[in-house]
């Protein structure tokens, strides 16, 4: 192989391998606090994306065992009443880990949407690679105040409002991880 054939078979590589980190699941969950172990799931979304265009979501609200209290209503706008007909986190799980299958997970904040995922599920997603756009964020954009979805949504031009619910504030994570991706 000659060093023009070995640098045309290295940009493919490399395109090859962008064009598969393209191909991915954002998701968000609201939850009834912060622990995997003792809150639990009242939302949850997941975006699959190929090519680095939305292909398919899955979306539900949770019925969660305990009441959902007022300071979490305030945070997320889910209700008591919003959830009182959906289906219990046993009946999501299965639905869940066959949409994600095998592909990446992609998440803002990943540790805390990941630990209520496999806490749920037996651990179901241990396989799956998660990529993180806290830390993606703080890479591309160094000099901004914090690194909250929608500080960085924000800054990279979405100016709807939504967030802390669970499929909005997955396209805002998918946004930030393509505009990373176009950028490199």
């Amino acid at each position: 192989m000659n060093e023009n054939e070995k640098v045309n078979t290295e940009m493919k590589r490399a395109k090859d391998k962008k064009e598969k980190l393209m191909n991915f699941v954002a998701i968000d969950v609201e939850t009834t606090g912060l622990s995997p172990v003792y809150n639990e799931l009242i939302e949850v979304s997941a975006i699959k994306y190929e090519n680095a265009k939305k292909k398919d979501v899955f979306s539900t609200l949770i019925k969660p065992k305990n009441a959902i209290s007022n300071s979490i209503t305030n945070i997320t706008g889910i209700t008591n009443e919003m959830v009182k007909n959906a289906p219990l986190v046993e009946e999501v799980m299965p639905k869940l880990i066959e949409f994600i299958g095998k592909y990446p997970i992609v998440a803002h904040n990943a540790n805390f949407d990941y630990s209520f995922l496999q806490n749920n599920s037996n651990k179901s997603f241990s396989k799956n690679k998660v990529i993180d756009t806290v830390a993606i964020s703080r890479k591309m954009l160094p000099n901004l105040p914090n690194h909250k979805l929608n500080t960085v949504s924000k800054y990279i031009g979405i100016q709807e409002d939504g967030f802390h619910r669970a499929e909005f504030d997955c396209e805002c994570c998918a946004k930030i991880y393509i505009k990373y991706l176009e950028s490199n």
